[in-house]
């Protein structure tokens, strides 16, 4: 069994795939169609620690001595990581309460160090994201329940001269949504929190870790066609396992982020958006900021 040698190639997919499935508790009306189409980019020769770089003294000689710190991607070849995504979300409202969505994204990433400052980028589409919301409570305060799969659609090698578009293997997701407008203040708040189990990848020495995510999030109207909105994400993996002793490995995936929006309206149910999402701690993720631009627009029949 071979294991891929560069876990961390990968990395940015899923820093770009999972900042979309968090997008609120509303559910659209009835045959109406909500799509977003956002490009991210992401650079960086830094990554967080895990508490097994920690415990490397060539990692300690680079700032690497507790899990969380910021290193470079290697302590001997370094090491940049590069990356940009296009996103299309689509969501169709089925009956008010219930939504169907895809997220779909297409991908350019590279990864360059001193032993192979050639190496080049990896473009096509990523791992397609299918999910269902479904809207439970709408009194006092709306709430829904997510639940999305991953599927493997990205390409998936383990050369260790690729850098690969996917991790190889099924998602899902279980996510609880509360949001709450208190209008007529121009002013929403959203809560969600989940539990996403990564299936098995046969080419790994080991299991993936499941994980937990979470999100708050706040927005309000500076004006009727400004508005201002803010994130905190966490995303907490459990350690992955040695598939043959079922021993835990020493590092495991973890992000908190935060990340400031402005959104325009310039007309009628279009809205654009540009943000800059802040990685502010974790582990086994590039330690830099991501920057997003998109176009959301609404319609129906």
């Amino acid at each position: 069994m071979m294991r891929f040698s560069h876990p961390t190639l990968s990395l940015l997919i899923v820093l770009f795939a999972a900042c979309e499935m968090l997008a609120g508790a509303w559910t659209l009306p009835a045959k109406r169609f909500w799509v977003k189409t956002a490009l991210y980019y992401q650079e960086t020769n830094h990554r967080f620690c895990t508490e097994q770089d920690a415990l490397s003294p060539a990692f300690q000689q680079v700032g690497c001595t507790h899990a969380g710190d910021k290193a470079p991607f290697d302590p001997f070849i370094g090491g940049t990581s590069s990356g940009v995504a296009i996103i299309t979300e689509i969501n169709y409202g089925i009956t008010g309460w219930l939504d169907l969505g895809v997220s779909i994204p297409f991908q350019s990433l590279r990864f360059t160090n001193l032993a192979d400052p050639d190496r080049p980028a990896a473009t096509n589409i990523g791992d397609i994201r299918f999910f269902s919301k479904w809207r439970f409570i709408s009194d006092l305060l709306v709430g829904s329940f997510v639940f999305g799969v991953k599927s493997p659609t990205g390409e998936f090698t383990v050369d260790a001269e690729v850098v690969n578009l996917s991790e190889g293997q099924w998602d899902f997701d279980f996510i609880a949504e509360f949001g709450k407008s208190f209008w007529p203040l121009p002013l929403y708040m959203n809560l969600a929190f989940g539990y996403r189990i990564r299936t098995d990848n046969k080419n790994f020495e080991y299991s993936f870790g499941n994980e937990w995510l979470g999100r708050v999030e706040g927005g309000f109207h500076i004006m009727k066609t400004v508005m201002f909105k803010a994130t905190i994400d966490y995303l907490h993996g459990e350690p992955p396992q040695i598939k043959f002793t079922g021993d835990e490995l020493l590092k495991r995936r973890q992000l908190f982020t935060v990340a400031p929006s402005l959104i325009l309206m310039p007309i009628r149910n279009v809205a654009l958006e540009f943000s800059v999402r802040y990685a502010l701690a974790g582990q086994d993720y590039p330690a830099a900021a991501q920057y997003m631009t998109a176009i959301t627009y609404e319609f129906g029949w």
